[in-house]
């Protein structure tokens, strides 16, 4: 009995390890336990007992994660690219002019001559278009005369104009001349207006310093020349234990005090770089007493001078921002009167130097200059009118001289029925029948063994488009195997020759060429396949579910080496066909693949180092 415990044991082991099994094994059991029973008690006792124990030995085992080994089908991998046969003995045959087969000479397989004829088209006055031709010919001759008469009366009409516009410019230029005497006028006016603005902006400096004054000291009347930290109310930036905005205030108002000084008795030449450095210190010392006034402490109520209440300091708080705006606001228009008279004067310089000198002897504004220009101008252009009037009838004439050259380029070319080959060579193909319409762009016929410079070094060649990420794996001189698509069974060989050194950006290959053997003849233009040998990528064959896709790439679970926790592995899927997927990667046959999800693994490690550890009376 206690042998076949053991065994059974044993067998629900191995079942217990496949997750799949577990369930049916359970049941199993139980179908087992009632079939026995009926048949005997004994018997039925001894089964009970038994699958109790299965049962207990189920809950026991942890169960052990699926895996497997990458098999490996290929030490090699092979990339299969699409290219096309080049004959550099072929050649193609041209009509010079549009027009209908008449005849054809020579089919596939003949041999032709250079300039033989090979086909013959319809004269074009059968296919009813060199009347229309010649028709419109001839009109453009009618239209070149009739140009011509028009020119002559245009050109009478251009003489009338300039004049009546060189009439126009002397009546603009004496309101010009006139005008100027205002442009000097503008140049006292823009200084006068850059002088009240930097006494307005001087007046703001000095209201923001009495703000400033009434603020700390309680008053806006000074008891001295500088003021010193203690002149301050003492209630002002108590929050500050070093006293550091006490200081910076007071070494900001005394600063400002002292430049505004220096302005109010500094020369008029000086003060306009007085007053740019006097607005800044106004602002400085204004955000000094900002900062002052936010460390210090509010008292409820308070009508006592040292002490401030909460509404106090936002109304000194409000009146220190507003004097900010007010010194921006002046600075602001200081620098727009500045940049207004920069502009005016930059506009009209040698009136703004005579202005400065006082000479206005021979100084011209802009417009002058501008006026006496186009009236010399309108009189070069009207001493051009003349001859502008002989060149265009000559230019009318050289027209219809044209026309009739067309025209007889016309008759020339209704002669050029002959279709005549440049090459000497084989015909392999005929584009075109008798009858049909053909023009200069369509080929007529296909020539090979054409000698051409190409031919001499190679007869025939293999072009195709390499992936830039296996630029390195050809380089010149190297072999390739090939495949055409009528013969997949017999390879070729040839040689690279070609390697084009620029990615093309829409397909992301480079174009190569590979010297075919001579003696290989191959249709031109015929498709062929190309295969690329990589012996450092074997290919492996995995089950199909063990392989994993996220974010557009596949990988697989597999147990690390040196860690034994499971990690990815990224792999390239080159076949699947539902059971098994051929994978490239960084694999080895010794690889163990994980089948279930590396959860599945983590929980068994868990619950086998449960079942390890001792247990402690």
């Amino acid at each position: 009995m206690n042998v076949y415990i053991s065994s059974l044991q044993a067998k629900i082991r191995l079942l217990w390890s496949h997750k799949w099994h577990r369930t049916a094994l359970i049941t199993a059991s139980s179908l087992g336990v009632v079939l026995l029973s009926v048949t005997s008690y004994a018997a039925s006792k001894m089964l009970t007992g038994a699958n109790v124990l299965a049962e207990q030995t189920i809950e026991e085992m942890p169960a052990e994660p699926l895996t497997t080994h990458p098999e490996m089908i290929s030490g090699s991998s092979a990339t299969i690219l699409i290219g096309t046969v080049l004959s550099n003995e072929t050649a193609n045959i041209f009509p010079r002019r549009d027009g209908i087969v008449e005849d054809i000479y020579v089919d596939i397989g003949d041999t032709v001559r250079k300039n033989q004829v090979v086909a013959l088209l319809l004269p074009k006055g059968v296919e009813g278009q060199s009347t229309a031709m010649i028709a419109e010919k001839q009109a453009r001759k009618s239209q070149a005369e009739s140009d011509l008469s028009t020119a002559e009366q245009v050109a009478q009409e251009t003489v009338i104009n300039t004049r009546q516009k060189i009439n126009e410019k002397e009546t603009e230029l004496e309101i010009a001349k006139r005008e100027q005497e205002a442009f000097l006028q503008k140049f006292a006016e823009s200084e006068a207006n850059i002088t009240q603005m930097r006494e307005q902006s001087f007046t703001a400096v000095q209201n923001a310093r009495q703000l400033i004054e009434w603020i700390l000291l309680g008053s806006n009347s000074r008891t001295g020349i500088e003021i010193r930290d203690y002149d301050l109310l003492k209630t002002l930036g108590l929050k500050d234990s070093n006293n550091t905005a006490r200081f910076d205030v007071v070494f900001g108002l005394n600063t400002l005090y002292g430049a505004e000084q220096e302005y109010a008795n500094a020369a008029d030449s000086q003060k306009p770089d007085i007053i740019d450095r006097l607005l800044p210190l106004s602002l400085n010392a204004l955000a000094m007493t900002n900062a002052l006034l936010q460390y210090t402490p509010a008292q409820p109520a308070s009508n006592d001078v040292d002490h401030l209440s909460l509404q106090q300091l936002t109304e000194r708080l409000n009146k220190v921002i507003s004097a900010q705006d007010m010194i921006n606001k002046a600075k602001e228009r200081l620098e727009d009167a500045r940049n207004s008279f920069q502009t005016l004067t930059s506009g009209e310089p040698e009136l703004y130097r005579a202005y400065r000198s006082g000479s206005y002897e021979g100084a011209n504004s802009n417009r002058v200059y501008m006026l006496q220009e186009q009236i010399r101008t309108a009189h070069n252009a009207l001493d051009l009118t003349e001859a502008n009037q002989e060149q265009i009838i000559q230019s009318k004439q050289s027209m219809v001289h044209v026309a009739d050259t067309m025209l007889q380029s016309e008759y020339a070319t209704s002669g050029n029925r002959k279709i005549l080959s440049p090459f000497s060579g084989t015909v392999s193909k005929r584009f075109i029948d008798v009858g049909q319409i053909v023009m200069p762009s369509m080929s007529a016929f296909e020539l090979t063994d054409v000698p051409t410079s190409l031919a001499k070094k190679a007869k025939t060649e293999i072009q195709f488009g390499l992936p830039e990420d296996l630029m390195g794996a050809l380089d010149i001189g190297d072999e390739v195997t090939f495949f055409l698509q009528t013969d997949e069974a017999t390879p070729y060989s040839a040689e690279v020759t070609r390697k084009s050194p620029q990615v093309d950006m829409k397909t992301h290959t480079i174009t190569v060429q590979a010297k075919v053997s001579d003696a290989l003849s191959l249709p031109h233009r015929a498709s062929a396949r190309i295969r690329l040998i990589d012996e450092k990528k074997p290919i492996f064959r995995v089950p199909s579910f063990a392989v994993k896709r996220e974010n557009e790439r596949n990988f697989i679970w597999t147990m690390g080496t040196e860690s034994q926790k499971p990690e990815r592995v990224y792999v390239k899927v080159r076949s699947e066909d539902g059971e098994s997927a051929e994978i490239m990667g960084d694999l080895t046959e010794e690889t163990t693949v994980l089948l279930d999800p590396p959860e599945v693994f983590m929980q068994t490690v868990s619950k086998m180092e449960m079942d390890d550890s001792p247990i402690v009376p």
